[in-house]
């Protein structure tokens, strides 16, 4: 299969900063708590920028697979860099037999500071769920607070 999906955002995270995550077996489910970038705010004359953003969920549901990788390294945060939805590929094919519910690939590439982590998740169904309120986070990323 073709790999350019892998430039793709489909999900429109680019840049959204990934506060927690939780894996849960019993549920079968694949959280991440997220702040979505809404849009850049650009500073001191294009200098120097920050983002607008919502807080958020990202769930995938009955996940069948993952390759999960994940990393946590001191002083970097980790931010969705790429996401692709996939309705048809080889490891997808893989998983199809072994459930009656319409399944999705999705791909996430992942920005954890010094490491790029590609992730697949084969699950039948995501959603993302995003609060009303919107805040803007400080230029250098102190920890990710209101200004």
């Amino acid at each position: 299969m073709n790999q350019e999906y892998k430039d793709y955002d489909d999900l429109q995270l680019y840049d959204s900063v990934i506060e927690s995550l939780e894996i849960n077996h019993k549920t079968r489910t694949l959280s991440f708590r997220l702040l979505k970038v809404v849009s850049r705010l650009d500073r001191n004359e294009g200098r120097n920028f920050t983002y607008k953003v919502k807080q958020g969920s990202l769930i995938f549901h009955s996940v069948l697979f993952t390759n999960f990788s994940y990393g946590l390294e001191w002083g970097e945060w980790s931010e969705f860099y790429r996401s692709a939805i996939l309705d048809s590929s080889d490891l997808l094919n893989r998983f199809q037999n072994r459930s009656n519910k319409s399944l999705k690939h999705v791909y996430l590439g992942i920005d954890n500071g010094n490491e790029y982590r590609e992730i697949d998740v084969i699950c039948s169904k995501y959603e993302m769920q995003l609060e009303d309120q919107e805040f803007i986070l400080h230029d250098d990323f102190d920890w990710l607070y209101e200004e």
